[in-house]
């Protein structure tokens, strides 16, 4: 087994948020992600081990030549379920948007980008890359479904897309090419979530490095 701990100033809600998110892909999905159990007493995740790395481990170790194709095809698979108890994308990035401390102007372009993007019930992982893909030599195992809501996939492609390219920005546009062609998707509405989920995206804290390169992505759409 695996335990996830957290500080004692970390909420515990937002410890039972994570493992019910995680039960709810488990029992309504065929995806293969670890079990997961609340340890309330002392404010522990225990869960599966999994016995491997991760696709991206397996790409600079093995000199793996097929990574982002599997990246893709696993992405894909997630979006083939939808109306799980899971809270709506739209919903919730809009209360992100509106509670942020992100000037006006801002919110009102992502507020306007939001409505441009029509409002589905389809499962998103929202953070989907290559560390949060484990390989046990057999199978790959999807972790860290914290960020999981119900919502339009090309957002999801978005986030991924602005993830690739802060942190593997050579894979990015093969990337977003491969997945909109493969899951048939069109490309100006992926080009349309863009700006919003790099807007989404600077309110993060780790974010502040690539804070250039974001209002870059926001402005030139």
């Amino acid at each position: 087994m695996a335990y996830k701990t957290f500080s004692d100033e970390y909420p515990l809600s937002w410890v039972e948020y994570e493992v019910n998110v995680q039960q709810e892909i488990l029992k309504n999905t065929q995806l293969l992600v670890p079990k997961m159990e609340l340890i309330k007493e002392s404010k522990e995740i225990k869960m599966d081990y999994i016995d491997g790395y991760t696709i991206g481990d397996r790409m600079r170790k093995e000199k793996y030549k097929h990574a982002l194709d599997d990246l893709i095809d696993i992405q894909l698979s997630i979006h083939n379920y939808n109306n799980l108890k899971l809270s709506q994308a739209h919903d919730e990035f809009e209360k992100q948007i509106k509670e942020s401390r992100l000037d006006e102007d801002l919110k009102n372009i992502g507020f306007s980008l939001l409505s441009k993007i029509e409002k589905k019930h389809i499962l998103c992982h929202f953070d989907i890359h290559f560390l949060n893909i484990m390989y046990d030599h057999t199978d790959y195992y999807i972790i860290d479904w914290i960020n999981a809501k119900l919502g339009n996939p090309v957002l999801d492609i978005a986030r991924t897309y602005i993830i690739l390219k802060q942190y593997a920005q050579r894979l990015a546009n093969k990337y977003l090419k491969a997945i909109v062609k493969k899951g048939n998707y069109v490309m100006a509405d992926v080009e349309t979530a863009i700006p919003l989920m790099a807007i989404l995206r600077l309110t993060e804290h780790d974010a502040t490095d690539f804070e250039a390169k974001l209002l870059e992505m926001i402005h030139n759409n």
